[in-house]
């Protein structure tokens, strides 16, 4: 299940809503994701990572970037790159398990969130890039399903500069 999290200038009035985290169809997006990644179509880091490491996984779920350059927000697909942790047989595992009531996910071979903080071991962010300028991205923390009071949980508005809060909003599924 995911969240929705909103954010309104009160100085210039912008606006942006974004879905974060990951919905019932996670099996079906994981694995179009590992195509689309093998095809490419996200760029040679991924192609390259899946075709050194054919058992690597990736985290699917959507998150919020910022362009370091136009400052713009896009909600993407997280992306990172992860291999299995040293003694782990993923051959033993159920790559076919039951996902949720709504969508069982037993026809999709895929890595579920709790297998890889589990059994997986973070190889590489991905470098996300603008969909606009091509610059360089950041996350921004505060778009997030985590609840932690450390977290800041403001953005820099990308029209004026401002700060602008985060507001949950909902959850979606």
């Amino acid at each position: 299940m995911g969240i929705e999290l909103t954010c309104v200038c009160e100085k210039c009035g912008y606006e942006f809503e974004a879905d974060v985290g990951v919905g019932f169809l996670y099996p079906k997006v994981y694995v179009e994701t590992i195509d689309a990644m093998k095809e490419g179509r996200f760029g040679q880091q991924g192609k390259e990572f899946l075709e050194a490491f054919p058992n690597g996984a990736i985290s699917c779920e959507n998150i919020v970037v910022q362009c370091n350059d136009c400052k713009k927000l896009m909600v993407v697909p997280e992306l990172s790159l992860y291999v299995p942790k040293e003694g782990y047989d993923f051959t033993k595992s159920n790559r076919k398990k039951r996902w949720s009531s709504g969508f069982s996910g037993n026809d999709y071979e895929y890595v579920s969130p709790i297998e890889l903080n589990d059994h997986y071991q973070l190889f590489e962010e991905y470098d996300h890039r603008c969909l606009y300028c091509n610059g360089h991205t950041s996350v921004v923390p505060g778009f997030t399903e985590c609840m932690d009071k450390s977290i800041d949980k403001r953005v820099s508005c990308p029209e004026c500069g401002s700060m602008i809060e985060i507001n949950f909003t909902g959850i979606w599924d």
